[in-house]
């Protein structure tokens, strides 16, 4: 070795000696946690970074209202990071991981978040069809006695959609079904984006009831079922034949927007048979109801029906307040006073021939109506049931061997397939200027007569003589 290059190394040895130990690479890794599918951050979300090499040292932080969170001190190193949240064991999925390298002392900035709508949909229902809608009822099917189901739930979802044929305007029903998982997880694909669903669940013997759901306009509908047993009855009011009854109780307080109470507002659970009406406070109360999720419904004469969406449990008291607004039929801006010229003088005339049954504007007034049965009720040869969805049913009363049966319905001259007689999905009776009903098919003009053997209801609607001059 020459010479000169042994003392040169002797020499750098002993400065290394002297200098001072550089400290370890440290640096602070923050970020934010997303719910991608509610577009807000995702609160108290735990984030762990895990380090690559040794999978047992773990740090672990925890998301605040605004989703974000920090590490302050997080040694160089691979790490992966992910994070756990009760939101990803609704969703049944894992979060992704990120791979995080610390080599200098910057702060490093990740996101996280949840799948989105779209990666989920697709996940569970498979590539987008074009014969389906694109959406997904998304849940968990769950007794309210909180025991385990004993074998895979069933769950029902149904929706309307209306299509034109031969000038009439037919209403479609489509369901879907679909079966839960031994842990009565159960994905419904095919549901319509920004629509509403009805949904039904059913394990053995035990049943939900109707819930009435809106499916966001990205297409997943989350919510988790709830069923329980109920048991039929003879009902002891003449309006219902049966009812259903359980060991649950509803409460609540009918308001207006303003946040005064409405009293006499009847309200009613879909499918039970049972209605009350709001006292002077605005309180209701419905006890004996059965167990599951259902749909609770508040009327009131000025306002918009109010529906909501309840799970009932014998174990606590559920309470839903229904806030009603204002019923308006149209927008100022939008008013057309040819509404009133709904042409009447045909129905004048044919009702001076004595067949038939006609109410006039008069005649609807002095009922009060708050549901179209209520229109209809009394009328001769009318019978009114109660539908599925807790409101009532307008058939014909059967004369003969057939059981009633549901009238053939014209709006304003047009033909509208309605054929379970549920009058209440596309007509306000605020809107009903002029009734006839033809009970006899001997009876009915030949404008009116269909091929289903139970009659016609003619039904006109428009602003009523009474109503205010429209604003210019």
């Amino acid at each position: 070795m020459p010479r000169l290059v042994l003392p040169l190394l002797l020499s750098s040895a002993l400065l290394a000696a002297h200098l001072p130990a550089q400290p370890p690479v440290r640096a602070r890794v923050r970020g934010e946690v997303l719910d991608s599918i509610r577009q807000k951050p995702l609160t108290g979300a735990t984030v762990q970074l895990v380090a690559a090499d040794t999978p047992g040292r773990i740090l672990a932080a925890v998301s605040n209202l605004q989703g974000i969170f920090q590490f302050d001190d997080v040694p160089a190193g691979v790490y992966l990071a992910g994070f756990l949240h009760p939101v990803l064991d609704t969703l049944g999925v894992e979060s992704n991981l990120f791979r995080v390298e610390v080599s200098t002392t910057e702060t490093i900035t990740i996101g996280l978040g949840t799948p989105s709508a779209g990666t989920l949909i697709e996940a569970r229902c498979g590539a987008p069809s074009a014969e389906l809608p694109r959406g997904m009822f998304f849940g968990t099917v769950r007794q309210t006695n909180g025991t385990p189901l004993t074998g895979p739930a069933r769950v029902r979802a149904q929706y309307n959609t209306n299509r034109i044929v031969d000038k009439r305007l037919e209403r479609v029903p489509n369901v879907r079904i679909a079966s839960s998982n031994a842990e009565g997880t159960v994905a419904v694909c095919g549901v319509p984006p920004n629509g509403t669903i009805i949904v039904r669940g059913f394990a053995g013997s035990d049943s939900s009831g109707f819930a009435e759901l809106a499916v966001p306009r990205h297409g997943l509908l989350l919510r988790d079922l709830y069923i329980g047993p109920a048991t039929r009855v003879a009902a002891k009011s003449s309006r219902t034949s049966s009812t259903l009854t359980g060991a649950a109780t509803v409460r609540g307080v009918a308001r207006n927007q303003t946040g005064q109470p409405i009293t006499g507002a009847r309200v009613t659970v879909w499918g039970t048979g049972v209605e009350v009406a709001s006292n002077a406070a605005g309180q209701y109360q419905i006890v004996a109801m059965p167990e599951g999720t259902y749909t609770i419904e508040a009327r009131a004469l000025g306002y918009q029906p109010h529906r909501a969406t309840i799970d009932l449990s014998a174990a606590r008291e559920s309470v839903a307040d229904m806030v009603l607004t204002p019923l308006v039929t149209s927008i100022d801006t939008m008013r057309v006073r040819a509404n009133r010229a709904v042409p009447l003088d045909e129905f004048n005339r044919r009702r001076k021939t004595g067949f038939g049954h006609f109410l006039d504007e008069d005649d609807i007034k002095k009922k009060a109506p708050t549901y179209m049965g209520d229109i209809f009720r009394g009328i001769p040869g009318v019978v009114t049931m109660p539908g599925q969805f807790g409101r009532d049913r307008v058939l014909i009363r059967s004369t003969g061997m057939t059981g009633d049966c549901a009238p053939a319905i014209f709006i304003n001259g047009l033909y509208v397939n309605i054929e379970d007689g549920d009058l209440d999905n596309i007509i306000n009776p605020k809107d009903v200027r002029a009734i006839e009903l033809y009970s006899r098919i001997a009876s009915i003009p030949l404008q009116f007569q269909t091929r289903n053997g139970c009659g016609s209801a003619v039904i006109w609607t428009g602003a009523r003589t009474d109503d205010p001059p429209a604003r210019r």
